[in-house]
């Protein structure tokens, strides 16, 4: 055979193992790898196997998804079963750590604001950890129950999850291994997307700096960060959205590159319409701020300070366009590989 024709059953094979447990892709290579091989010449004995020959097996395999769901024992007579759970577990995975994390801090971020620690340091600590953990079960269980009735009604209307056509044409190349996009990678950025949400929309006041003599002292102006919140939630609806795209995707390509380039375009914008307001930053922060640089013959410092919002902005460009360009650069060597 062809090194194309090579290629579209290592193609086919790694379509089936990505949605296999790491332990079961060695076995499950080889026996397809074994069985397509005694297809192929079943059904053309001494001649080479055509392009249309190995289509042909493959089509009689199945779709990736529906082999996966195979081998995985997933297929049949569950609430979720067959291609539909081999999405189900991939979105679980992720989605379980990224609600339990992201409202278990906003539990813990309500007790240290609602509670007074001088008051009753133990009961502070105590409602802190169980703020915390009561709002890590429920968030995963929430999660959990709302994504499985979601995939069993989906499953019950027969709703596709996969296109219908030419499953070959949405075979990925088999990515080198500095191509892959290991699953914390999307886990970790859809957590802090969740983040930004709940501490900019929730408890912006916790960004804060402590002042002797009036205590702590909010860095944004509370109000008007929270008049930004279509912005605000835009921004961190893209963020997870850019994850989600890398975490179907499973290696860096051109739509990884593509989607991180619209999604930071576009928070890019958001940022800009949010710090570059001259009325984000706490007057009485920067009051303090400006006093505090020209107390320690930084002067010209202080000068600055009522433009703390640029600085912020020009922060987040920053990280935003190295992502761009890390993103693309794995992207364009993935491809040239």
């Amino acid at each position: 055979m062809s090194n194309e024709h090579d290629d579209l059953i290592t193609r086919y094979i790694y379509a089936v193992t990505r949605y296999l447990p790491e332990k079961m892709r060695a076995d499950v290579e080889k026996e397809l790898d074994s069985l397509i091989a005694d297809m192929l010449a079943e059904r053309c004995g001494a001649i080479t196997p055509t392009d249309k020959d190995i289509r042909v097996v493959l089509t009689e395999l199945g779709t990736p998804e529906e082999l996966a769901a195979k081998y995985s024992g997933d297929e049949n007579g569950a609430l979720v079963s067959g291609g539909y759970f081999i999405f189900y577990k991939r979105i679980l995975r992720f989605l379980l750590p990224i609600v339990a994390a992201a409202v278990a801090l906003s539990g813990a971020i309500s007790a240290l604001v609602n509670t007074k620690p001088a008051t009753n340091p133990l009961l502070f600590v105590g409602q802190l950890i169980g703020q915390a953990i009561g709002g890590a079960i429920g968030g995963a269980f929430w999660a959990f129950a709302i994504l499985t009735i979601i995939f069993a009604i989906m499953q019950r209307l027969h709703v596709s999850l996969i296109p219908q056509d030419d499953f070959f044409s949405r075979l990925h190349p088999v990515p080198q291994k500095r191509a892959e996009i290991k699953l914390v990678v999307p886990i970790i950025g859809m957590f802090w997307s969740a983040v930004l949400l709940i501490v900019f929309l929730g408890f912006p006041q916790i960004i804060s700096v402590w002042r002797e003599s009036g205590g702590w002292i909010p860095v944004f102006a509370i109000s008007v960060i929270r008049s930004f919140w279509p912005l605000i939630l835009l921004w961190a609806t893209l963020g997870i959205a850019k994850q989600a795209v890398m975490l179907i995707e499973g290696q860096y390509s051109v739509r990884v590159a593509l989607a991180t380039l619209i999604a930071n375009v576009a928070i890019l914008a958001c940022a800009a319409v949010v710090f570059l307001n001259p009325t984000i930053m706490n007057p009485a922060f920067l009051s303090y701020l400006s006093k505090l640089l020209i107390t320690n013959g930084n002067a010209q410092l202080a000068e600055w300070a009522p433009h703390l919002g640029v600085g912020f902005f020009l922060i987040i460009s920053f990280a935003l366009v190295v992502d761009m360009i890390s993103t693309a650069s794995h992207a364009l060597r993935n491809k040239a590989a």
